[in-house]
This record gives structure tokens, sequence and C-alpha cells, in this order.
């Protein structure tokens, strides 16, 4: 049988008229002539032309679906990565996932509260309800604190993953966050130094209302950014994968 590593694996991933080829557990499957594989992607998530085995053990299917495809090769794995301990070489070989889904798991949890607190700012200019405004308050104050494990999953993510390498996606990922940060701290310190700075705007506006409201309101589109070029990273779309 012939045999595949990564890099000659890699061109067989369904485009420019490419076979579809997916490896699994030292094997190497032709899924070509696959309905689920016919655009060189599963379910928009499992690219082909590369070493699946982690993926597929922590998919809702098992193994049993590769019995339908041919195999065709064998694949021979790249050597450990000399940038990784082998303390951490065996936690991720025996916890796959922790590869990639610590920091897609934790960067939703700020994304959502900045974003909740842009809401909750305009649900209290509507109504007036001080609740909405507390509530605002304490949705950017968690988005700033849960932000710190986004953060860190991140950058590991990105040294074990990327190599560092700074992928537009990526350069604009880091500007965001550090963007939206600065945006969180700046309304946390008007918010503590002038407390009724926002809840006063329907009595009394003060020189910083207006500040503060920009500055809220802006949680929402920079977090946007900030989830956009996430989704791309990990689920390019078909424009860009040409």
């Amino acid at each position: 049988m012939k045999e595949f590593d990564e890099k000659s694996l890699k061109r067989f991933n369904g485009r420019d008229e490419n076979k579809v080829y997916i490896a699994y557990k030292g094997k190497v499957y032709d899924a070509t002539n696959s309905k689920l594989w016919k655009t060189g992607t599963h379910m928009n998530i499992h690219n082909s032309g590369k070493d699946l085995t982690a993926e597929i053990s922590n998919a809702p299917h098992n193994e049993s679906m590769l019995e339908r495809l041919n195999t065709i090769g064998i694949y021979k794995e790249t050597p450990q990565d000399e940038r990784i301990p082998n303390w951490l070489n065996n936690i991720l070989e025996a916890h796959p996932t922790l590869k990639r889904h610590p920091h897609p798991i934790s960067v939703h949890l700020p994304l959502a509260y900045m974003m909740g607190s842009s809401i909750f700012a305009l649900l209290f200019l509507i109504f007036g309800y001080k609740s909405f405004e507390v509530t605002s308050f304490y949705l950017f104050v968690a988005g700033l604190i849960f932000s710190i494990p986004a953060i860190l999953t991140g950058l590991f993510t990105w040294w074990l993953n990327y190599r560092l390498k700074l992928s537009i996606h990526i350069k604009l990922k880091i500007l965001f966050t550090i963007l939206v940060d600065l945006d969180a701290l700046t309304l946390l310190y008007i918010r503590v130094k002038t407390p009724t700075v926002f809840s006063s705007i329907h009595s009394n506006v003060q020189d910083l209302t207006y500040i503060y409201l920009i500055l809220i309101l802006l949680l929402t589109p920079l977090t946007a950014v900030i989830g956009y070029n996430g989704g791309e990273l990990a689920f390019p779309t078909k424009k860009l994968k040409k």
C-alpha cells in the first residue's frame, strides 16, 4: 500500500479536482465518491487531506462510518513536535479534545456577556428600568473576568495549533480583543467613578453619559468581529478555502 505523510496527504482535499483522502488511526481512506465528502469537507467541520484521528474520536459518530470507504494507503505520523514537552504531549494524546476545544468553549462566555451588556443598555434606554442598567453593568464586568481564561486558552491554541503564525484572522482577533477589553475597562472606570453616569440619563444627562453610552454600544460590533474571525479559523468559508 502507498505511504502518506502529512505533506503528501494534504493535497487530497477535494479542491481543484483532487481526490478526497482522509487518514484515521494509521490508515488512509478514499472518500472521493462519498456524498458526505463531496465538497472535500464533512458537515462543514471536518476537512479532508489530513489525519482525522483526534476529530473522529471526539465526533458523535464512531469509526464505523469509515467501513464504507476504500482503504488505499497507510499514514505515517509526523514525529512529535519538538516544541511540546513530553508531559504535555502525553496529556494531549490522552485527551485530544484539549488540542482544539478549550478556547472555543471559553471564548463564548465573554462574547455573550459583552453583547448582552449592550442589549440591556438599550433596554434601559427604552423602558427606563434601573434593573436593566445594573444588569448591563454586571454583564460587561463578567465579560472582563471571563475574558482572562478565553485569552489564555487562545494563546495556548495559537501556540499549539498555529505555531504563533499571524494570519489575518488571528491579527484581527488579537486587535479587537485588546479594543474590547480597553472599552470594558474604560466603562468600568467611568461607572465606578460616577455610579449614576448612565442611570440618570432619563433625568440628568452628565458630561460622560454619551461617552459611556457609545462605549457600551460599541461592545457588540467589536465582539462580533472577534466571533466572526474565530469562526473563520474554526470553519473556513468555501471562498477562503480556494
